[in-house]
Order: structure tokens, then sequence, then C-alpha cells
């Protein structure tokens, strides 16, 4: 028999290069905080180690290790695959020895255990990486949550747009279960072959105020004014109040994005690539990336009067001096 993997798939990327593979390891671990992966993959391994429901042997928490000592060495009746699945045992939080696994090499059975977590100083771990595959479903970045829903849009005739994903994270979050189901209402609207707008995740799906805010600053960022002013009236009028966006918040928001873009326009006048302005700046890739294309439109110092003239309007508005809404549109068209 060939040698399988065994060791740790260490992201998304390798997971599903090694499952295209189509050479399986005789037993993984699938363990972390991001249900969505462990589901995803619970189902895509369980077709690959057994193909049928009827081949799989569910254990659900603590589990009679003789009784899957006992499976991995009984031969299948009918020569097919079979597939011992270990669902939340906690067996990785203590130190048990995996004795119970001698023979899975030379067995027709294979065996995955789904965790919440694990103990990665304990004995347990430490010897299962040398029998089997290991995947923790991380929390996803969101660039790979982008390729997930691209994915799955992909898979249903219809084609994502890079900004329509934006919104949606930026509206709805990184939970990706929701995010899947807010995608499916847009799928059932959108037809079969279409393109999957920004428009339409405005129309279709339950966003924050976040969402609107967002493209109001993006809109002022690259000197749209016109639907900068459409955006600031909408958000000031929407009746929602889940979605509706206090005056002096939309302001403050108006202030941090240029103040990000000034930081940002200093850092690559000092030639800092992308990757370095992520690392000083702690913020993820996409977002840093907006930033470089959008602060290219100007110079530091035409920036940092934009950020000084929205402070002077805050400060105007506390002091009585002006409205709210008139600095608003003033912090839009100035």
């Amino acid at each position: 028999m060939a040698d399988t993997f065994k060791g740790e798939l260490k992201s998304v990327a390798e997971m599903k290069q090694h499952i295209a593979a189509g050479i399986p390891a005789k037993a993984y671990l699938l363990f972390g905080e991001e249900a969505y992966l462990k589901e995803l993959y619970t189902g895509r391994l369980k077709k690959l180690l057994a193909g049928d429901e009827m081949n799989v042997t569910v254990y659900d928490g603590e589990f009679d290790p003789a009784a899957v000592a006992e499976e991995i060495g009984t031969l299948s009746l009918f020569g097919e695959k079979k597939l011992v699945f270990i669902r939340y045992s906690g067996i990785f939080k203590k130190s048990v020895p995996l004795t119970f696994l001698d023979g899975l090499e030379e067995s027709d059975t294979s065996v995955l255990f789904v965790e919440d977590g694990v103990d990665r100083r304990l004995s347990t771990f430490k010897e299962f990486l040398k029998r089997g595959a290991v995947f923790e479903c991380k929390q996803a970045e969101e660039q790979d949550i982008v390729r997930l829903l691209a994915s799955e849009a992909k898979a249903a005739g219809r084609v994502l747009t890079p900004d329509a994903a934006r919104l949606m994270l930026e509206g709805i979050g990184s939970d990706i279960c929701t995010l899947n189901g807010e995608l499916e209402k847009l799928i059932l609207y959108v037809p079969d072959g279409g393109r999957i707008e920004a428009d339409h995740v405005r129309k279709v799906c339950c966003l924050s105020e976040n969402a609107g805010i967002f493209e109001l600053t993006n809109a002022i960022s690259v000197k749209d004014t016109g639907r900068a002013l459409r955006l600031l009236h909408a958000l000031l009028e929407d009746k929602d109040e889940k979605r509706k966006a206090s005056p002096l918040g939309i302001l403050t928001m108006i202030s941090r994005n240029w103040e990000n873009l000034y930081r940002t326009r200093l850092m690559l006048d000092e030639k800092l690539g992308e990757s370095e302005i992520q690392r000083r700046t702690n913020q993820k890739p996409y977002a840093v990336k907006k930033q470089c294309e959008q602060c290219r439109r100007f110079t530091a110092s035409e920036l940092r009067r934009k950020l000084e003239y929205v402070q002077e309007l805050d400060q105007a508005v506390k002091t009585g001096n002006i409205t709210d809404t008139v600095a608003l549109e003033l912090a839009v068209t100035g």
C-alpha cells in the first residue's frame, strides 16, 4: 500500500489540493472554531473515504476504543471502503493512547475525528500527527471567505462580483453560515448565468448600517460626489432602525476614512509595500489594497487638508455653529 499523507494541512488551499489529489490519509482530525469549514470538509471527506452513508459508523461523544479497534480489524463483507466517524469525543484534550488505531494502514477502514478543540501539547495530538492528517478550521480570512462565496455562486451558475462580495462582508459580517444564507437569496433573485452585483446585495440582503457608511466613504474617496450625496441622504432618511446611522457617527467614519488614507499615503511615499502597510496597521489585506488604490488619487498634503476640514466640521457641530446635516453635506462635497 502506498504511503498516505501524515501531518498537518495548514490552509484551506492545502486542504483543497489534498482532497483533489484523491489519495486520502487513513485517519483525519478536523477541529477549530469555524463550524462552516468543519461541516464542508466533513462532507467531502465522508464522500472520499466511504462514498455511501451505509458504510459509515458514527460515534457521538465518548466512545469505546475497543469497538473502534474491532471495526478497523473487521473486513468489509462487500469489499467496500468503510469509515468510522467520531464526533466531539474530547479525546484530544486528554492523554489517551491511540493503540486502538493500530492496523489502520492495512485496513479497508478509515477514521475521521471532528472536535471542537485540541490540546497540541498532549501526546494524543502529537501521536495522531504521525498516524493521519490534521486540519484546523480557523476563522476564515476575508479573502478566503470571498473565494468560498464566489465558488458557491459559480456552482449555482452565477458570478459574484468582487464589489458585491465586499459589500456582503461589510454589511453582514464574516460568519460564513449567515453569508451563505444571504447568498442563497441572491442566487434565487439573479437568473441563471447572471452576475450578482452590489445593487442586488442592497436590494435582497439584510445589511447593517456599516454597509451604507462603507459605500459612502468609498464614493467620497473616489471623488464620486453625486453618488456620495445620494448615499448620504439614503442613510439619513432610512426608516429601518437597524440600519439607521447618527449624523455624528457618519461624520466620525468619514474622518476616520481620511485618516486611514492619509496614513497609507505617507507609508506609500516611504516606498513601503502593501504587505508591510498591512503589518504596521494590522488591517486586512483587502482593506489595505483598497486604501492604496484610493489614496493614490491624492497627495499627502491634500489628504491632510481633507482630514483637518472634517475635524473642523465636527467641532463646529459640537459647538452649535452649524447643523450636523449641513456639516455632512460639506464633508461630502468639500
